[in-house]
């Protein structure tokens, strides 16, 4: 970084130069164009440099300028045709008047120097700054390209640019999170071929020795591969939200028949577990629009979630607010007793005996709601009691 630091602030002096020496270059030629002193020879050579000698008191001199042409200065006055005369008081007092003397060859070059000037000053910056700013404009098309598809880039920006660091750090971290997803999806798929398939066979081998086990370590055998089983379920979910965002396919639904096939799935803990639902979508004429498989995803790990805490009631409400839709899980247990915790992380587990899950339900969730361009909030029921957990997500306009 070095190098970029010390050619910035070459470029920054070297810009200060210049517009310094641009602005006394024009203090200097203006300084000279509206002076009092005159080339006598060159107004001669003119052949328009005429002398007449005024009475004094002829002409009514400023105080300060009549000062100035007592103590013998020449003085100058332009009339309002543009022509300037010069004054001088002789021995004798009368005034000696020179002119008349046409100052536009005297301010052309100082015309033309001005805008040449500036017109250089603007060049050089557009020059230095020019291949910055494209550069930039690179990086920054090749970044949205890598976030809708990723793969590893190669920049193309050349190692004198400014931002040649930037540009080969971006390069890097490419080629690392391509290599993170390639390993991710091989870990996918061997955990979803290679684990379920033994686990399969030692839940058959399981059974058949079951009479010759005893109840203590076969209930201890089934639980292990149980905990395997919905290990390798939550990672799969896990992994599908995480890198799966692009085939989503939103579309409108009917409210009342989405929530209910969602409680229908949960029907079987009946009676000790009993999911309540409420809709209320009229603002939206009863459909809500989602991406089906993702929000089932969504509802059925808001509830199972609840189903570990919960004492015997769950409630479910999908409403339809004025720019939003509103899912919410609600139960009746103890409620969220770490508030300090933030649940919605991977792997981020409470510490209840109820807790022992792997952290990924909510994280699932949260990801879910981003998808839907909403947000997943985390607090304590009013009515319940319990958890409340809300999916909430925007309305298209009308």
């Amino acid at each position: 970084m070095k190098p970029q630091l010390i050619r910035l602030f070459v470029l920054i002096i070297a810009s200060c130069a210049f517009i310094v020496w641009s602005f006394n270059l024009i203090y200097s030629a203006s300084d000279e164009a509206y002076g009092y002193s005159l080339d006598a020879d060159a107004l001669l050579k003119q052949g328009r440099l005429g002398f007449r000698e005024l009475q004094p008191g002829s002409i009514a001199f400023a105080p300060e300028l009549q000062t100035r042409l007592d103590n013998g200065d020449v003085i100058s006055l332009t009339h309002q045709d543009g022509k300037e005369f010069y004054y001088l008081r002789l021995d004798s007092g009368h005034i000696r008047e020179m002119g008349p003397v046409n100052p536009q060859a005297q301010h052309s070059q100082l015309n033309t120097l001005i805008p040449l000037l500036y017109a250089s000053l603007a060049l050089a910056i557009l020059l230095l700054i020019g291949r910055v700013f494209k550069d930039l404009s690179l990086l920054q098309s090749q970044a949205l390209s890598f976030g809708a598809h990723p793969k590893r880039i190669k920049t193309g920006i050349s190692q004198r640019s400014a931002i040649y660091p930037l540009a080969k750090g971006f390069e890097t971290m490419t080629g690392q999170i391509v290599d993170f997803l390639e390993l991710h999806r091989d870990l996918s798929r061997i955990m979803s071929h290679e684990i379920r398939t033994p686990l399969s066979r030692m839940r058959f081998v399981l059974e058949l020795a079951r009479a010759q086990l005893s109840e203590k370590h076969s209930a201890r055998l089934e639980e292990d591969i149980n905990q395997i089983e919905a290990l390798t379920k939550s990672y799969l979910s896990f992994a599908r939200v995480e890198h799966q965002q692009p085939s989503q396919h939103r579309q409108w639904v009917n409210a009342p028949e989405f929530i209910k096939a969602v409680a229908d799935n949960f029907a079987v803990y009946a009676p000790k577990y009993n999911v309540h639902c409420q809709v209320d979508c009229a603002l939206s004429n009863d459909k809500v629009l989602i991406d089906p498989l993702s929000m089932d995803l969504a509802s059925q790990n808001l509830i199972a979630n609840a189903l570990r805490f919960a004492s015997g009631n769950i409630k479910l409400t999908l409403v339809a607010e004025t720019r939003h839709w509103r899912l919410t899980v609600e139960d009746d247990g103890p409620g969220i007793q770490e508030p300090g915790k933030d649940l919605r992380q991977a792997f981020q587990r409470g510490s209840k005996q109820q807790s022992a899950g792997f952290g990924l339900g909510l994280y699932i969730v949260r990801k879910i709601a981003i998808w839907h361009q909403g947000k997943l909030t985390v607090e304590n029921s009013a009515e319940l009691g319990g958890a409340a957990i809300s999916l909430r997500w925007r309305r298209p306009l009308p």
